[in-house]
C-alpha cells in the first residue's frame, strides 16, 4: 500500500469520525461516559479540517512531503496517548462500551500511524518502502 492509499484511508477515517461527533455529539459522549457534549462537537470539527489537510498533502498525485507526514503521524499518536490516559485516568471514558469502541479506534488510528511512519518520505522527498 502507498503513502499516498495510507493518507487517504486517514482522511476518510477522519471525516467519518468527524461526521458523527458534530452530527450527534450527545449520543457520542453518552455511550463513551462522561465529556461534554461541545467537546465531542468540537473533536468532530478538528476531525473534519485534519481530513482535509490529509486530502489536500496528496492532491493531483503531488508526493506528501515529510514535516506533514510527520504531523499527522505525531496527531495519531497524540489521539492513542490521550485515549489511553483518559481510559486509565478513569476520565471521560468509563462505560464498558466506550472504553471497548475508544480502544478499537486508538489502534486503527495508531495502525494507520504507523503504516503512515513505515512509509515517511526521506528529507529528498524520496518514498520509503514499507520495510
Amino acid at each position: 500500500m502507498t503513502l499516498a492509499t495510507v493518507l487517504r484511508l486517514n482522511a476518510l477515517s477522519c471525516l467519518g469520525f468527524g461526521v458523527l461527533f458534530l452530527a450527534a455529539p450527545g449520543p457520542v459522549a453518552t455511550g463513551l461516559g462522561t465529556p461534554p457534549a461541545w467537546l465531542i462537537a468540537a473533536l468532530g470539527a478538528g476531525l473534519i479540517g485534519n481530513a482535509a489537510l490529509l486530502w489536500l498533502s496528496v492532491r493531483g498525485g503531488r508526493a506528501p512531503r515529510r514535516a506533514e507526514v510527520l504531523f499527522f503521524c505525531m496527531g495519531d499518536a497524540a489521539w492513542v496517548v490521550a485515549t489511553l490516559a483518559l481510559i486509565l485516568a478513569g476520565v471521560w471514558i468509563v462505560t464498558p462500551g466506550g472504553r471497548i469502541a475508544a480502544l478499537a479506534v486508538a489502534v486503527m488510528v495508531g495502525a494507520l500511524g504507523l503504516a503512515q511512519w513505515r512509509r515517511l518520505p526521506d528529507s529528498d522527498g524520496t518514498a520509503r518502502s514499507a520495510l
